[in-house]
This record gives C-alpha cells, sequence and structure tokens, in this order.
C-alpha cells in the first residue's frame, strides 16, 4: 500500500487531509512540526508527502530538499496560505510537484493525489533483484501471469520455455530471472543466433574435434555442453538456420548431442530458454521453422507485451531504471517533471525498455536542471489532437460540468466557454 505523509500543524486540516488521503486506498502518517516529519519520513520512506509550508518549528520550503534526501522519489505536494507567486515558484524548484493554495478544494486535492499515485508501485513486490538485473513486474495482468507461472517452473528443471516479445521488451532479463529461481546449480549459457555466421553456428552449440574443419587446431566444448546443470538460452531462435534445427530438436529429446566431427555421445541436461520477436507460428508456415521444433520448445510460452500496453506500469518503471542509471553512473537522483512524466506515458515506445533506458541515460548525463525536464528526454514528437477533440473529450468525462472540465484543461471557466463558442461546441440534447 503506498504511504503518504500529511505534516499539517493544524489537527483539524490534519484529519481532513489523513480521511481524503484514506479515501484513495493510501496509508496515512501525520507530522505536526518539521523535525517529527524528518523522523517519520526517515523511518517510513513515505511515497508521497502533503506539506504544508506554515510549520511552528520551520519553514516548510526548507524541508523539501530534505525529505527528498531521504527519499528521492519521493512526490511532494505543498499547501500553503500564502498566495505568493515567489512561493510556488521556489517550493517546484526545490523539488516540489504541485502546489495547492489554502482553503484547497479537496476535488482539487483528489485529482492530485490520484495523479501522483499513478507513478508510485502498487505493492513493494512489483520488483524483484537477481544477481545480474532487477526485473520489473508491475501490474499488468500478463505480467502478474508470467511471475506466477516463473515460480511453477522449479518443478521441471529442464522442461523448455519460450519468450516472446518485441525487440527491448526485456526477453534475456525474464530468462535470467527464470534460470535463477530453478536453476541455480549451472551457468546461464548465452546464444545469439543471428549473431554467429551459418557454417558456425553448430560448432558454436555443440563444440568441435580437433580436425574436425579447416582451423579446428583443438577440441572445443559447445555452449549446450558448457550449460550442464544451468540454463542454454537461444536469443533470436528464429534465425536458426533450417539445417541445424533437427540436431537442436534431438537435444531438447535427449539431452544428448555430438561434437562436429566427433562419435561421442554427450550428454548434457539444462533447461533451453528460446526468446525472439519474430512470429514462429508463421515461420512454421513458411517452411523456415520445423514445426515440431516449435512445439518442442513451447513447451511453456510467454508474450512480454510491449511498454504502449503498459501505461500503467510506465511511471513506476521509469523511476526504477533512473534510480538504477544513477547508481550505476554515480549521478545524483532526479525526479521527472510533470511534463517529462506525461510525455513518457504519452509515448508509443517502438524500442520499448531497451529504448527508455536509453532516454533516461541521456537526461540523466546531460540535464542541466534539478528534475529531468520534457526537452531532456528528446521524444521523437507525437501527434497531438486537435483543440476541440481535447474539450470535447474533458467535457465528456466531467459529464459537460464547464467548471471541472475546465480545471481539468487547466483553463479559467471563461475561457472554456469563449472557446466553445468560437468553435461552435454545445451540449447534445437528451433524447
Amino acid at each position: 500500500m503506498p504511504v503518504c505523509l500529511v505534516v499539517e500543524d493544524d489537527p483539524a486540516q490534519a484529519t481532513i487531509l489523513s480521511d481524503t488521503v484514506a479515501l484513495l486506498g493510501i496509508q496515512a502518517l501525520r507530522a505536526a512540526e518539521g523535525r517529527a516529519a524528518l523522523a517519520l519520513a526517515s523511518e517510513e520512506r513515505p511515497d508521497i508527502v502533503v506539506l504544508d509550508l506554515g510549520l511552528p518549528d520551520c519553514n516548510g520550503l526548507d524541508l523539501i530538499p530534505e525529505l527528498l534526501k531521504l527519499n528521492p522519489t519521493a512526490r511532494v505536494i505543498v499547501l500553503t496560505g500564502q498566495d505568493s507567486v515567489a512561493t510556488a515558484v521556489e517550493a517546484l524548484r526545490l523539488g516540489a510537484r504541485d502546489y495547492l493554495l489554502k482553503p484547497w478544494e479537496l476535488e482539487r486535492l483528489l485529482t492530485v493525489l490520484q495523479r501522483e499515485i499513478v507513478a508510485v508501485p502498487s505493492s513493494g513486490e512489483t520488483t524483484e533483484t537477481g544477481e545480474r538485473e532487477t526485473i520489473f513486474w508491475g501490474s499488468h495482468p500478463e505480467m502478474v501471469r508470467i511471475r506466477e507461472e516463473v515460480d511453477h517452473l522449479t518443478r521441471a528443471p529442464v522442461t523448455g520455455v519460450l519468450i516472446l516479445g518485441e525487440t527491448g521488451t526485456g526477453k534475456e532479463v525474464l530468462a535470467r530471472r527464470i534460470h535463477e529461481v530453478t536453476s541455480p546449480g549451472g551457468d546461464f549459457v548465452t546464444l545469439n543466433c543471428a549473431a554467429i555466421p551459418t557454417e558456425l553456428l553448430e560448432s558454436e552449440l555443440f563444440g568441435h574435434e580437433k580436425g574436425a574443419f579447416t582451423g579446428a587446431t583443438n577440441r572445443r566444448r559447445g555452449l549446450a555442453e558448457l550449460a550442464r546443470h544451468g540454463t542454454l538460452f537461444l536469443d533470436e531462435i528464429g534465425e536458426m538456420p533450417v539445417s541445424l534445427q533437427p540436431k537442436l530438436l534431438r537435444f531438447l529429446q535427449d539431452r544428448s548431442f555430438r561434437r562436429v566431427g566427433g562419435e561421442e555421445e554427450i550428454f548434457s541436461p539444462c533447461r533451453v530458454i528460446a526468446a525472439t520477436h519474430q512470429d514462429l507460428e508463421e515461420r512454421c508456415r513458411q517452411g523456415a521453422f520445423r514445426l515440431d521444433l516449435y512445439y518442442r520448445l513451447a513447451v511453456v510460452s510467454f508474450t512480454i507485451p510491449p511498454l504502449r500496453e503498459r501505461r500503467e506500469d510506465l511511471l513506476p518503471l521509469t523511476h526504477l531504471i533512473i534510480e538504477k542509471i544513477a547508481a550505476e553512473l554515480g549521478l545524483p537522483h532526479k525526479q521527472l517533471s510533470p511534463a517529462a512524466e506525461a510525455a513518457i506515458v504519452g509515448h508509443s515506445w517502438p524500442g520499448n525498455i531497451r529504448e527508455l533506458r536509453n532516454r533516461l541515460e541521456r537526461a540523466l548525463v546531460l540535464g542541466k536542471e534539478r528534475s529531468i525536464q520534457l526537452g531532456d528526454l528528446q521524444l521523437a514528437a507525437q501527434p497531438k489532437p486537435s483543440e476541440g477533440s481535447e474539450i470535447l473529450a474533458a467535457l465528456e468525462a466531467e459529464g459537460w460540468n464547464v467548471t471541472r472540465a475546465a480545471r481539468r484543461l487547466g483553463l479559467a471557466r471563461h475561457q472554456l466557454r469563449y472557446r466553445m463558442r468560437r468553435l461552435g461546441i454545445v451540449r447534445p440534447s437528451r433524447s
């Protein structure tokens, strides 16, 4: 459950704020002074902080950097009775996410809280750290299913697994996770079937004897042998030559093979995990991939959804990647500006997680502001909806309540009325 720290010295206001937070399924903590807030933040690492600037023991503005030091991913919302543009600008500059004036509107506060909670993982168990990678499961139904079924693979240490997904979705990361959970006794050995010349692929996979071919001056063990009691990961399996596929099929059936130029049968029990971005069933219909090999590989099959289908996971995943990159490069952690977050959620991410990491690493290395700005990401422009369609969408979402629709669009009520008249937008008659 997400945690929100309410820092407010007025008991009545603090109670209302805590109750409002609870309405959204968020655990509420309360502090009436700055010192108490920092102590709670240090111990609980809240995901969201609702901060009153007028505290009895300190200026709330001074707390913002301290809170973000304790938890760089915390999302600070400032409440104040000081109607000052300078105060608002300073709060945002120091890292606050939003700024609400007292007396604040309940509906507006709910909107802000709902927007910020989207970036908070729904559970502390949405990530798992392995030996080399941190895997982010998220809340997408397919990822939840994959996570549950990976745990069941411990019952069958040599059952084949096929991982499907677009380029950059994290197929090798998932393969490594399966290995760590189910095959801890052996090594994780990888072979990219598209990266090895056809004439060398068999030798790379099964090894060769001395003198087997020109240049074979020594006996060499293949990757299938090196993966004994571990995992053999065959990436880009759709690129494997048809001529080699029967030999792989035999290995999958018997877990035995012969080196190139050899006579000895070598037994190597291991799990084979294959991955591809191609449609293997279509490759089978085209005669480019053996159907019996496909069935042998796909005893268990997982399809990793692309990022454009995981909108609810995008912001939590983004913050995890930022934290990881910052730690790897020794850089300070940065939050995303609201405009950058909106762009990330709206981008189609054709390169998936690989593209997202690329953009975030660039922003961390070259960005000059305290937070990552939209321009730091250098995302390709997305097509923008027309003004009329945006207004219609807001009106329909708010049940044609002009006041609420104006707030959703960031406009004054009279501005929205003017634009509706200019564009000829009228409420449809009720039938």
